[in-house]
């Protein structure tokens, strides 16, 4: 491998290594916040979604329908029905270990680790992560640890993995493909 090559590599491992530490960082910090803080910032987060979700669907009548359509998805499925604090605040949630995965995910598949051994390393990792996370927001006042909020989290971080590996698996695919 060239040397330009190599210096690329490591800088891409540290630029996705870096962005995980961000993520890990806020996820700590939010977990860190009292329950009085966190229930204000995710209720005012709340409000200015619905209100966005509002205004652009709501000036046509196929926003409208758009709009009831998505609202009687989330009713049906969501466990939290029509608590749109709660869907969100679990979102939140599978988004950042969404990302995190990824960020791990990446930062092994650019140091050559094999697929099913970044898999398992970014589950591991994302998993750990996510019951000391709960463990401690336990720690906080007027928090307390939730298992079902970890399920959330390594939802997340399995979703994401789970399809860097499936275009990981087309890209060497395609690779064998035009290499026969």
């Amino acid at each position: 491998m060239k040397k330009t090559s190599i210096l690329m590599r490591i800088l891409l491992a540290f630029l996705f290594l870096a962005l995980s530490g961000i993520i890990v960082l806020a996820a700590y910090t939010l977990s860190a916040e009292d329950g009085a803080t966190t229930s204000n910032r995710s209720e005012i987060v709340t409000e200015n979604l619905k209100q966005e979700f509002k205004d652009r669907l709501m000036t046509s009548p196929e926003g409208i329908s758009l709009y009831e359509r998505i609202k009687g998805l989330v009713i049906r499925f969501s466990p939290y029905g029509s608590n749109w604090n709660q869907n969100v605040r679990k979102l939140a949630h599978f988004s950042i270990y969404f990302a995190l995965a990824a960020m791990v995910y990446l930062t092994l598949a650019i140091l050559g680790m094999k697929k099913f051994s970044r898999l398992f390393l970014s589950l591991c990792i994302a998993l750990a992560l996510a019951i000391f996370d709960e463990w401690h927001q336990g720690s906080v006042a007027g928090r307390v640890m939730s298992k079902k909020d970890v399920l959330i989290d390594f939802l997340g971080a399995c979703t994401s993995t789970g399809i860097l590996t499936v275009i990981s698996m087309i890209n060497s695919m395609i690779k064998k493909i035009i290499n026969i």
